[in-house]
């Protein structure tokens, strides 16, 4: 039974990373809130456990998408537009938690495959399914797209090769596609920042640290989904801050 106000009611919503710490807050915020949501992620075994607890608390039945975005053919991104079109006829949201982080180090030990897999994930499989469900997005009321960001695309510190170069990427994807729409009132983008949550790829990086539990992010999810959402297009929420910040000097300089 759903517990949270229904303020996600009749939208479909797709989450990438489904089976993974963030990603699996995202989705079951989500159905709590009475939107049909689409589990997308790489290993099935832990796309059918968040499944399993959101038709276990009586809210909509998911749809399971197992999908690799680092291996994804242009067939298999097409064939998930297709499903949702013919099922559900439009998309309102879409929330990118997948991402990977497997090297921690100087640059120049980075190995190809590790360059690879990190942009593969966390940058060019994020742009291949969005710029596939755009005409579904933009079909829809209010449609949000949120990427799911860090604060080392920020800092951009040393040793934190592949992953902080990809992530600073995908900053810089979400800005470009953000002023595109910006106006057209068909499609709202927010980055968002977590900080310091527990999950299993912030353990790789801070295993000591003091972190909060990801269930904290459930009420942010649910905002940024929502057609009245308080976020306007191209707001940098950051849950560290518990405040948004516009990021309006980013924007100007991309227009210039």
């Amino acid at each position: 039974m759903t517990t949270t106000a229904p303020t996600l009611e009749g939208r479909i919503v797709l989450i990438t990373g489904a089976g993974g710490d963030l990603g699996a807050v995202a989705a079951e915020a989500c159905a709590d809130a009475g939107a049909t949501v689409i589990l997308l992620g790489r290993t099935l075994a832990r796309l059918e456990a968040t499944y399993d607890r959101i038709v276990r608390q009586g809210d909509p039945e998911p749809l399971l998408a197992p999908l690799d975005l680092a291996t994804a053919t242009a067939e298999e991104l097409s064939a998930i537009a297709g499903s949702i079109e013919s099922q559900f006829g439009a998309l309102h949201g879409l929330i990118h938690c997948a991402a990977h982080m497997d090297y921690l180090g100087p640059l120049r030990d980075v190995t190809d495959t590790q360059w690879s897999q990190a942009l593969d994930v966390n940058l060019t499989g994020a742009f291949r399914l969005t710029r596939t469900l755009l005409p579904l997005l933009t079909r829809s009321e209010a449609a949000a797209v949120v990427f799911v960001s860090d604060s080392e695309a920020e800092r951009r510190r040393g040793y934190w090769g592949p992953y902080a170069v990809a992530k600073a990427g995908l900053e810089a994807f979400a800005l470009v596609l953000a002023d595109e729409y910006d106006g057209a009132g068909t499609l709202r983008v927010n980055l968002f920042t977590p900080g310091a949550v527990r999950t299993r790829l912030r353990r790789k990086a801070f295993p000591a640290e003091a972190t909060t539990e990801p269930a904290a992010l459930a009420p942010y999810f649910i905002d940024l989904m929502r057609s009245d959402s308080p976020y306007a297009n191209c707001e940098r929420v950051a849950a560290a801050a518990l405040e948004p910040s516009i990021i309006e000097e980013e924007i100007q300089h991309v227009r210039t």
